[in-house]
């Protein structure tokens, strides 16, 4: 589908709407998409944030002008950006989780795990894991997508990527002409007009600047929303935020005084009382059950929310 020009609205309407229909269906779920919540991490080991950063470089690079870059660099830096691009995790298991949410499913901290190749061995060596490949996940995605009936998705992802493209750059086997994009290996040799090239990319970077722009807008909003919320099994979520009131974590308090918290910041990532599943599904470590009674409790307070279900302050 490389002659399939997706917009930035299109792509805003699509990843917004998924947003909007997972708080809907399950806010907490939705919470736990959002913050990438995993295991217990110290800095600098993100690599949706390090994403982040190699983007700006790349652009850099885009907009160089020097008499020492040949006329194909552009080319070619567009598409290192292409490849790093649908090769990112982070997007791979947040857009998995977002439709296993509009089908009423829950969190699961490795959506797609189950498409590695290390799971369908008979005998797996202690520790083994081989991830599924990058073809492999947008495949299911676009199979999700579509029993989700997600028809905006299914034609972004349609559009977004190009298994020929990716693999013939990322293994070197590539040829740039004044016209076209050709490859040699892989089957019987090929090539593509630069103009669908071209397309492909736009495509791409529209998508992935809209989903990071998302993602942080939804962190805002969640963010600046009441502090305290009333859970049914006498829990109480606050949600934490950073100094710029953007959502960073959360901490959920047991009736026994107890808590547990998921926390990222630049500082790495705090995880306590959380314990996680071997089917990718998150538990809390709650403490005694004879101490839970019937009351919600913040720190060891009574908490009062009258008629309500949320409440800013205690």
């Amino acid at each position: 589908m490389t002659d399939v020009q997706i917009t930035d609205r299109e792509s805003f309407d699509c990843v917004d709407s998924l947003w909007a229909d997972a708080f809907t269906r399950k806010p907490l779920d939705t919470i736990y998409t959002m913050l990438r919540v995993s295991g217990l991490a110290d800095a600098q080991w993100d690599p949706f944030e390090e994403t982040r950063e190699t983007f700006s470089d790349y652009n850099w690079h885009l907009k160089a002008q020097s008499d020492e870059l040949s006329p194909k660099s552009s080319w070619r830096i567009g598409l290192l950006m292409y490849c790093h691009a649908v090769e990112m995790s982070a997007v791979h298991n947040t857009l998995a989780n977002l439709i296993r949410i509009s089908q009423g499913q829950r969190y699961n901290v490795t959506p797609l795990n189950h498409l590695s190749p290390t799971s369908k061995k008979k005998k797996k060596k202690l520790f083994e894991f081989i991830p599924p490949s990058a073809t492999v996940k947008w495949r299911e995605l676009l199979k999700m997508s579509g029993e989700a009936e997600l028809d905006d998705l299914v034609r972004i992802i349609g559009a977004i990527y190009n298994d020929t493209v990716r693999n013939a750059f990322s293994h070197s086997d590539y040829i740039i002409t004044d016209t076209h994009f050709r490859w040699t290996e892989g089957g019987l040799a090929g090539e593509m007009p630069l103009g669908q090239v071209s397309n492909l990319i736009t495509n791409s970077f529209n998508f992935f600047s809209v989903f990071t722009a998302l993602n942080d807008r939804w962190l805002n909003m969640i963010g600046k929303s009441p502090r305290y919320h009333k859970l049914p099994q006498y829990e109480v979520l606050e949600l934490i935020t950073d100094d710029s009131s953007k959502l960073n974590g959360f901490r959920v308090h047991f009736s026994n005084g107890n808590s547990a918290q998921f926390i990222r910041t630049d500082a790495g990532v705090d995880c306590t009382n959380l314990c996680f599943g071997t089917d990718g599904s998150i538990n809390f470590m709650v403490g005694e059950l004879e101490s839970l009674e019937d009351r919600w409790v913040v720190n060891g307070k009574t908490v009062d929310f009258g008629d309500q279900s949320v409440i800013d302050k205690l």
